[in-house]
């Protein structure tokens, strides 16, 4: 049993050979489509539209079908000619992209009626078109893409298949080629709808837009509080540090001034054993005893003096009390 596919290549094949024995290749690509108004003309070249047209048709030879397609578009964008369109449709239709045959046909029956020419020969590729044209309406599959109230919001762009779905087109079943088609809406602010449905010929498939829900604002950072300083001691600290230890320095020199003064004390009892009995020596011992005594005496009471003053620095420049605040809580310590 011979496939759809197969079917529609069999027809193009001898839809080509009717065209080429009732119309001439000059008439085939006679009368181009005119440019649109207010826009300049395409480049063209003949020459190599000539060369893909001529490729097309071995590539239908040959069973490459959607080769033949690019090859007659291509011949088509450089040369535009009614005759190599009406081809064009036809390899369209074979290769089941039914929407853009359609096209492709409803644009050969007009452009044929506008252009100046051989009436057999326009008259006859508008009648091929139309036959072809009856033979697609019914298959065509057609999509409804419809967006309620709702769903409308300020810069809400709707696409199928990456073409744009306009508003004067919403809720209007619109031919398209049977495959996948990709349903995109999109709006400032809104999180993006996507969906997939399959477009099958002689079918009508529908899609509603829902409501695109609004992009959650992104919260504010919560402020930095930068942590509070470690305390800082005074130089004071040192300096009281720096007077103890040299108080106690001077301490150690009245301790030895005053274990001296202790000896010569008591070496000068011994050569003194009384008042009036005392020598040369034993009153030079008591002198250096009494002398080591007063140095001791002075000496000590100095160092003592400056480690108390070095303590009293040392706690004077301790570090400050730290203060954390929080919102409702302050702590001191």
């Amino acid at each position: 049993m011979i496939g759809t596919r197969q079917r529609a290549r069999a027809g193009l094949a001898l839809g080509l050979a009717s065209i080429g024995c009732v119309l001439p290749w000059s008439a085939l690509t006679q009368a181009a489509p005119p440019a649109p108004t207010g826009q300049p003309d395409q480049p063209r070249d003949p020459i190599a539209a000539e060369t893909l047209f001529a490729r097309g048709k071995q590539l239908i030879e040959q069973g490459h079908t959607s080769q033949a397609c690019a090859a007659f578009a291509e011949s088509q964008r450089l040369d535009p000619a009614g005759g190599t369109l009406l081809r064009l449709a036809l390899c369209h239709e074979a290769d089941g992209k039914l929407a853009s045959a359609w096209l492709e046909f409803t644009e050969v029956v007009r452009i044929s009626k506008e252009t100046t020419g051989e009436p057999t020969k326009l008259g006859e590729r508008v009648r091929i078109a139309r036959e072809h044209l009856a033979a697609i309406e019914p298959r065509l599959p057609k999509l409804v893409v419809s967006v309620p109230e709702g769903t409308k919001v300020d810069g809400l762009q709707v696409t199928a298949n990456g073409l744009p779905r306009n508003p004067g087109i919403w809720g209007v079943a619109v031919p398209i080629d049977p495959g996948d088609v990709e349903i995109v809406a999109e709006a400032p602010g809104r999180q993006p709808f996507r969906t997939t449905v399959r477009a099958d010929a002689g079918r009508e498939v529908r899609v509603e837009v829902p409501p695109l829900d609004e992009i959650p604002a992104t919260p504010a950072a919560a402020p930095v509080v930068p942590a509070p300083e470690a305390p800082k001691a005074s130089s004071l600290r040192p300096v009281g540090i720096g007077v103890a230890v040299a108080g106690l320095a001077v301490i150690g020199v009245g301790t030895y001034f005053g274990v001296t003064a202790i000896s010569k004390w008591n070496d000068s009892n011994k050569q003194c054993p009384g008042t009036m009995l005392c020598d040369a020596q034993g009153v030079s011992l008591y002198q250096d005893a009494k002398t080591a005594a007063t140095i001791s005496d002075v000496t000590f009471g100095i160092g003592v003096a400056a480690v108390a003053t070095g303590v009293i620095l040392f706690i004077v420049g301790a570090p400050k009390n730290v203060t954390a605040r929080g919102p409702d809580i302050v702590v001191a310590f």
